[in-house]
């Protein structure tokens, strides 16, 4: 019975019961088959429903390459009703099996699928042949061939501009670094004279010419600390990721011992958690421990900084957390700060060029992980970041 709902459609089975009813005369087994056969019914329109359902081409075929079955976007997308016919005669117009034909394959059991571009129509198609096995033994290749040419185009354009996209940020990377690269020269001249300057005429001037030098001074010192942070910022990405494992509380040390006059000079008070062993880049991980330990100083307020350094385990990811109990930020700028020469404060207490952040944000990214921050105005912030738990490839 199997083969029959394979290869008749509802309006032929529901005829067949019609024709069985009409045999006379009826004995018990015919009724029974008429009981069987119309329970088939309900199971025929189910089976119908979902191959109809299908968006593409359905059709069956027995071993001996003889169309038994197909579905009615087959027919109305090909204008054909091949049962019965040859599927390489109805299908490709061959006289014998087609070079490419994976009946073979499929008799032993093995699902077939590829995609192709026809050159009928220039579009691409899925296409996925499994056997059907029949109650007698035999094996027959049911063949589903569903249009993909969008997909597959999108799939194109996507990585098309995904390729520009990396290309011009390699670009934009590389001038950063020979923008800044070159603009230090002529600026560390220009300072130099500035020096000259000072060391010849400070206090031969008048009061004004010498606040004059000194603000120029002042500025080509910022201008060479931001040129210095932009190269640290356009190189984090472009150098080789140089993982080791490292003792990631010993890097941290260094960071407070790089900081210590600042820590001194505020009367910052610094602990940290029992930290793990890692595979990091370790000079870029001593440089996000500073940004965030020399942020948490800066923007201490009035009240000596305390700041602690914890960590834990989750999952396959070490996740830290630098916490301090500043002035805090608002909601609005959790996400802006993480951006180049994004500032919430410009006031002359809080120096800086914000980049900072926008380091620690690719230093993490660059090494897997991921940067927030969670904060209270006039309560603090605390800094999360992640590392994946990588292991010694040495």
């Amino acid at each position: 019975m199997a083969v029959v709902l394979s290869t008749i459609d509802q309006v032929e089975l529901e005829e067949l019961i019609q024709l069985v009813r009409l045999k006379e005369p009826r004995d018990d087994l015919i009724e029974r088959l008429i009981q069987e056969l119309e329970s088939l019914v309900p199971l025929k329109a189910e089976q119908t429903s979902i191959i109809e359902a299908f968006d593409g081409l359905i059709y069956v075929c027995s071993e001996n390459y003889t169309i038994e079955f197909m579905n009615r976007r087959f027919i109305e997308r090909t204008g054909r009703y091949p049962l019965g016919e040859k599927c390489y005669s109805a299908l490709h117009d061959l006289d014998s099996i087609c070079p490419w034909c994976v009946n073979q394959k499929v008799q032993r059991g093995e699902k077939v699928e590829w995609e192709v571009l026809s050159p009928k129509d220039n579009r691409y198609y899925a296409i996925v042949n499994t056997p059907i096995h029949r109650p007698d033994g035999s094996i027959s290749k049911m063949a589903m061939i569903r249009d993909i040419t969008n997909l597959v185009r999108a799939e194109e354009t996507l990585k098309s501009r995904t390729e520009e996209l990396e290309r011009s940020n390699k670009d934009l990377e590389q001038f950063a670094y020979i923008a800044a690269h070159d603009l230090r020269e002529p600026l560390l001249a220009v300072a130099a004279y500035l020096k000259v300057l000072d060391r010849r005429y400070s206090g031969r001037l008048d009061l004004e010419a010498d606040k004059l030098i000194a603000g120029a001074l002042n500025a080509t010192f910022r201008m060479d600390s931001l040129i210095q942070s932009l190269l640290a910022y356009s190189r984090i990405g472009n150098e080789a990721p140089g993982f080791q494992k490292s003792n990631s509380q010993e890097i941290l040390g260094t960071a407070i011992a790089n900081l210590q006059s600042m820590i001194d000079e505020t009367g910052a008070q610094i602990t940290h958690d029992p930290l793990p062993w890692i595979m990091v880049n370790p000079s870029q991980l001593l440089q996000l421990f500073q940004n965030l330990l020399s942020n948490a100083i800066k923007f201490a307020g009035e009240k000596p900084p305390m700041i602690h350094v914890g960590v834990t385990r989750s999952q396959d990811l070490w996740q830290y957390a630098v916490s301090d109990n500043g002035i805090g930020i608002e909601p609005p700028y959790f996400d802006r700060i993480f951006l180049l020469f994004q500032r919430i404060r410009n006031r002359p207490e809080y120096p800086g060029a914000g980049i900072g952040l926008a380091n620690c944000r690719r230093i993490v990214e660059h090494h897997g992980g991921k940067i927030w921050v969670e904060s209270t105005p006039g309560s603090g912030s605390t800094f999360y970041f992640t590392i994946p738990d990588r292991q010694d490839s040495s």
